[in-house]
């Protein structure tokens, strides 16, 4: 009942298919405790270079060195220093990548092709591979990191018929660091009452609790309705970005929740403004401001249409969300 028309990656999707561990500081000779090889430990790389500037415009000229390449922990290796705040599961990097078989060396995903750009991965999300999110912790803005993601990290013993790997293929990736920044964890500020006919938002246990939210006894409206409930001041959303957002849906004909990422205990992620969520996502989050709080009524026409998204949601279906927008990236 997520606001994602469809559960289908993008040719991206090697990156949010992958998983990595954590990062731990330049020079240090131990393994961290969740499995992760710190630089001067991380054997399985050290013949693997690549040069050219980090100017997010050019691939680097990778060399693996030897293979086949293999680890049993996230590996992590500097090539490219950077500069500012050290990556946290807390955090979103920016970066364009390049990600290999360590096995037979073959390049597999490519971030500098023909039409990619920057891409963008909150780390705390849980639905990237562990090995992805994990080896990315410790990253600097201008920087760029080689890491591996070792079997249990990435496609675990299955491994990955369509990308050419399998269940004992170590995958060696290659980043360039655009940007590491803190997305907020809550909305701040005072709420504005919703307009006149469209559902009262009450947070009646705080900004991280899931508000209660009141549906008035008429007719639902026949075209989508927004109202911004708290005006953020930060980035403005753009088509193609990823927004993470906490968000709670109720049905208008009888207020029950269908859906709520605040029940759950986490913020979620989608890309919008590109087909990938219900019409009436992409219709109105594109042009806000992260730090918003948004009321929306969706009609089916702009929801799950006619079939709905059973076993809670008919055809005939308006739909009330309460979005607070996190993040952009």
């Amino acid at each position: 009942m997520r606001p994602n028309r469809t559960a289908a990656r993008t040719a991206a999707a090697l990156i949010a298919a992958l998983g990595l561990t954590t990062v731990a500081a330049c020079g240090s000779s131990t393994s961290g405790s969740n499995g992760t090889a710190t630089t001067s430990a991380a054997a399985a790389l050290k013949s693997v270079t690549a040069t050219g500037a980090v100017d997010l415009k050019t691939a680097p000229k990778v060399t693996l060195g030897a293979t086949p390449i293999s680890s049993k922990v996230v590996e992590h290796k500097v090539l490219t220093p950077g500069t500012g705040k050290a990556a946290t599961k807390a955090d979103t990097v920016r970066l364009r990548a390049q990600i290999y078989n360590g096995t037979t060396g073959k390049l597999i995903d490519d971030g500098y092709a023909a039409g990619r750009s920057e891409e963008g991965y909150r780390l705390g999300r849980t639905d990237i591979v562990a090995g992805f999110t994990d080896g990315l912790v410790g990253a600097t803005k201008g920087g760029r990191i080689a890491f591996t993601i070792p079997p249990d990290k990435g496609f675990g013993s299955a491994g990955n018929e369509q990308l050419g790997v399998k269940g004992t293929d170590t995958i060696v990736v290659v980043a360039d660091i655009a940007d590491v920044h803190t997305p907020l964890t809550q909305v701040d500020g005072t709420q504005a009452a919703a307009p006149a006919g469209l559902p009262k938002v009450e947070f009646k246990n705080g900004p991280t609790k899931e508000p209660t939210v009141t549906v008035p006894k008429s007719a639902a409206p026949t075209t989508t309705q927004q109202a911004t409930l708290i005006q953020g001041t930060g980035a403005t959303v753009q088509k193609g970005q990823t927004i993470s957002a906490q968000y709670h849906g109720v049905l208008w004909k009888d207020g029950s929740v269908f859906d709520s990422s605040w029940q759950r205990g986490a913020a979620a992620d989608f890309p919008i403004g590109v087909g990938g969520v219900i019409p009436g996502w992409d219709k109105t989050l594109v042009g806000k401001k992260v730090g918003s709080r948004v009321l929306l009524v969706i009609p089916p026409t702009d929801g799950y249409g006619k079939a709905g998204s059973p076993p809670k949601i008919s055809g005939t279906d308006t739909l009330v969300f309460v979005v607070d927008i996190l993040d952009a990236y």
